[in-house]
């Protein structure tokens, strides 16, 4: 895979070794990133693993969600060895337990209390946890779209690497509809962390569908959530069907099996 060493923009880490390499180096700063998964691939992990690098290459990051209250963020971070809190009060964090309607206000021509955090820390990145909430606000998809995509452009000009995280309903299954608003269009980079169904278990997975601006791995792979939070490795080597949602393994791999 080659590195676009002579792209005009810098790397953001993702945080996630194993996702840097499959992206040659990071995502690209100042994009717009989203990531989309079914319920407990770990979407919420990786927007805790980008803001640990943010804090490590001292590049402030303000964190958005709409479904925890602070203690929550907090402990889950620190079971991971993030001290959340800290950073906040140090300066390299900013948390930001707000509402969609609040978020969208962004997109208009005054500054909202988006806009207020990220030049109050100075932010570099920013995570929204997750898109899916914006749901609650009954528009139609038409009109979601068209406030998404002003807000997304309000945040290239702001110069910060945006990660925004977005549920997918589907479980299992050759079908992966991302949303209805297509995000998948409004951002430069889309992950999708998914689950596989392999020889009767459930595995995540993930995969690079779109990495605008850059060469990167088009294979799935292996995602593993553990104490220190999110891990990309190993290939599926020998697998097939893995975008069916039931994957198995090839004829070659089963007969070598049976010799």
């Amino acid at each position: 895979m080659r590195v676009d060493a002579d792209s005009p923009k810098g790397r953001a880490s993702t945080g996630v070794q194993g996702l840097d390499r499959m992206l040659g180096g990071g995502f690209f700063q100042g994009d717009a990133v989203l990531v989309a998964g079914s319920p407990g691939t770990g979407k919420t992990t990786l927007g805790l693993h980008f803001t640990a690098a943010g804090v490590e290459a001292d590049e402030p990051t303000v964190y958005v969600t709409f479904e925890y209250l602070p203690q929550q963020i907090y402990r889950d971070a620190n079971a991971k060895g993030w001290d959340l809190k800290s950073w906040e009060e140090d300066g390299k964090v900013r948390l930001l337990c707000t509402t969609p309607d609040m978020v969208l206000a962004e997109s208009g021509a005054k500054a909202g209390i988006l806009e207020d955090a990220i030049r109050a820390v100075g932010a570099k990145r920013l995570v929204i946890d997750s898109m899916t909430h914006f749901e609650f606000l009954g528009m139609e998809n038409h009109e979601m779209r068209t406030q998404l995509s002003g807000l997304m452009n309000r945040l290239r000009l702001l110069g910060v690497t945006t990660v925004i995280t977005h549920e997918i309903a589907e479980i299992v299954g050759p079908a992966v509809r991302i949303s209805e608003w297509g995000l998948e269009f409004l951002v430069d980079t889309v992950i999708l962390l998914r689950y596989v169904e392999l020889e009767g278990e459930l595995v995540k997975a993930c995969n690079v569908l779109k990495f605008r601006g850059g060469d990167h791995d088009r294979r799935y792979r292996r995602v593993e959530l553990g104490a220190t939070g999110m891990s990309i490795e190993a290939d599926f080597a020998g697998i097939e069907d893995i975008t069916r949602g039931s994957a198995r393994r090839t004829v070659q791999e089963r007969a070598r099996g049976l010799i």
